[in-house]
Order: C-alpha cells, then structure tokens, then sequence
C-alpha cells in the first residue's frame, strides 16, 4: 500500500510564482520530531550548564568561607600576638629610668655599670638578630616579624629590668633640704683642728627635719654608734651603700625594704656632733664617694 503524501505549496503573491513541496507522512514526522527535540535538547543543555554553573559556585562559595574562617583564625592570633606585642612594650616602658636617675646612674663607676647591665651572649643575639624566613602567606611573614620583635623586646628585658634596677639603686636625691656646710674630702677636724678626711656631706638642718632615703634598698643597720651616734645604713645592691648619721631618732629597723624619698629619720645632734645637722655618705665597692656628684634632684618627686 502506498504511503498517504502530503503537498505543501508556497505561493507568492506578487510574482505569483508558486512552490509546491510533496513529503510523505514518514518524513512529516521526521522533520516534526526533530523540530521538537532541537528545543528540547536546547533546554536540556542550559540547565545541565545552570546546575554545572551552581556546583562550581557553590564550591567556590565553600572554598571562600574556609579561606576566611582561616583569615579570622590568622587574624585572631595576630589580634592576640599584637595585644601581648603592646604588653611587653607597655612593661618595657615602664622600666625607662627617669632623666635624673640617668644622669646620677651615669656618674657610677663603669664596673658597677658593667655589673648591673651584662649583656647578651652571642647565641642570643644572632638569634634575636635573626631576620624572618619566607613564609608561603604574607599572614605568615606578619606572624614571624611579630615573633622575631616579640623576642627581640623579650631577650632586651632581662637588660632592661637591671638598668631599671641600678636607676632605682643610686642615690639621686637630696636626703634634707638644708644648706651644706662641710663637703666632702680633706678639712680640720671640729674637735682636734688636725688634718682629717671627711667621708660625706654635712647639712645644715633643723632638729626633727625628716631624713630621707636617696635611692631604694634594704635597711643593712639601724644603731647607736659612738662616733656617728644615731645611724641608719641602707644597702642598695650593686655595691651602693648609704649612711645617715647624728640622728635624733631611727624611724626604720634593720632588714626593712625602703623606697626613694622614704623617711628613715629626724635630724639630730648624737654622737661626735658641734651641732645639729646631718651627715651624709656614699659608699661604693667599699669605699666613700663624694654624694654630691649623685645630688641631681631636691627630692623623690623631682
């Protein structure tokens, strides 16, 4: 049996040409089956590219949240570093000797000098010299410079803290305010008229005039002696040694911790004394110095 055939005539209406075009049913639903599977396959395509589009999006979104919780991470840690960073510095700073305990620490002799603030071994300063390997981020470069700082500052505390120390421990005060009427060195004795050295300072003073300790230390004697009558020793560490003489009265005992500016005393006029005053000394590795070069504030407060 033949196939029913169908004609499709096309017709134009100025020329008047007219096309005729004869299928048969089978090739009518070719043509019909392929004029809707293009569109089909079309939007099968565009949604296979929409769902590849979402998943690589979607990756690249869980890909962005792990980068910034490791940012926060990072950035919390350098939070944390920098805060401990400030600490140190804040506490270093504060160990900064003031400019009359400088200048009065610069007059000590260089060996206690040396003493007190050492220095660092060689090991310890090509380490804390070191500067920071590469690092694989600029999170990480931020990290190990913050380190190599942060031991830098720790390896300088130990020095630090000494120098603080030594600053505390000279004598940069006046111990009364009065005026001075025997220095220190050669002069005749008040009571013989011979040829004496004269160990300190004399000052002028009224009876009952608070003394005050000219550095801090710890109480090393607080007696009666013959020749200095009332006298308070004060021990600073470093080799440093103070002494307060011809008190009316001791106003700490032996072993206590005093603190520049601390009163110790009252002017008097005990022991070998012409007159009411106080006898001040400094004492260095032993031996007395002259106070005066020390003397560089009136009073703890300058």
């Amino acid at each position: 049996m033949r196939s029913t055939r169908y004609s499709v005539i096309i017709a134009n209406r100025r020329t008047g040409v007219v096309r005729r075009f004869t299928l048969s049913l089978r090739s009518l639903a070719v043509v019909a089956l392929v004029v809707c599977t293009i569109p089909m396959l079309m939007a099968l395509g565009a949604a296979r590219k929409a769902a590849w589009q979402r998943a690589a999006l979607e990756a690249e979104l869980v890909a962005l949240r792990d980068e910034n919780g490791t940012m926060r991470a990072a950035t919390g840690a350098l939070t944390s570093q920098i805060s401990s960073l400030q600490t140190v510095v804040e506490d270093l700073s504060q160990l900064s000797p003031s400019a009359d305990e400088h200048t009065a620490m610069a007059r000590l002799p260089r060996a206690v000098q040396q003493q007190a603030l050492g220095g660092l071994s060689p090991a310890a300063a090509r380490e804390a010299l070191a500067g920071p390997t590469t690092q694989p981020d600029p999170m990480g470069v931020v990290r190990q410079m913050l380190s190599v700082l942060e031991t830098r500052l720790e390896t300088a505390r130990p020095r630090l803290e000494r120098r603080a120390a030594l600053a505390r421990a000279t004598p940069a005060i006046w111990p009364a305010l009065g005026a001075l009427s025997s220095g220190f060195g050669a002069r005749r004795d008040p009571f013989t008229a011979a040829a004496s050295m004269h160990p300190g300072l004399d000052l002028d003073v009224d009876l009952g005039a608070p003394v005050h300790v000219t550095a801090d230390g710890v109480v090393k004697d607080a007696r009666y002696h013959p020749e200095y009558g009332n006298l308070v020793i004060v021990s600073h560490g470093f080799g440093i040694e103070t002494r307060y003489a011809h008190l009316s009265r001791h106003a700490v005992r032996p072993g206590l911790s005093v603190t520049r500016g601390q009163i110790v005393g009252y002017a008097g006029s005990t022991g070998r004394s012409t007159g009411t005053h106080l006898h001040y000394e400094v004492w260095i590795d032993g031996r007395a110095v002259n106070p005066l070069q020390y003397l560089v504030a009136r009073d703890a407060s300058s």
